[in-house]
């Protein structure tokens, strides 16, 4: 599949879905659900402090987000925080910005630098 697809076709609805969980988790599950959205946080803040895995076969070859990691991966624990303080109104707006940047990024990046 296209690169360019398949960010607009599998990463994008991911995050979207990542973002829903949001509303539709049931109560019983939310600390579950801000436990899943710390470690995608942590582990983007692990690979931007890290400098790991820079080659990212779905991207061609270089992974060109990479400076962008430790954004978004403080906004995926600002949503945890707000998970586990049981603010669902909330949770969803950090990635709700998380999905914006990362379709900024991609169209500065494969349409005005391209």
């Amino acid at each position: 599949m296209n690169r360019v697809l398949a960010f607009l076709f599998l990463c994008i609805p991911a995050r979207i879905l990542i973002a829903m969980g949001a509303k539709f988790v049931p109560d019983a599950y939310l600390n579950v659900y801000a436990l899943f959205l710390l470690a995608i946080g942590l582990s983007f803040l692990y690979l931007y402090f890290t400098n790991s895995r820079l080659n990212a076969p779905e991207a061609g070859g270089k992974t060109w987000w990479a400076g962008y990691r430790i954004i978004i991966g403080l906004l995926y624990i600002a949503a945890a925080i707000y998970a586990f303080q049981g603010k669902r109104d909330l949770i969803w707006i950090p990635l709700a910005m998380d999905i914006m940047l990362g379709l900024v990024i991609f169209t500065i990046k494969h349409v005005f630098q391209s």
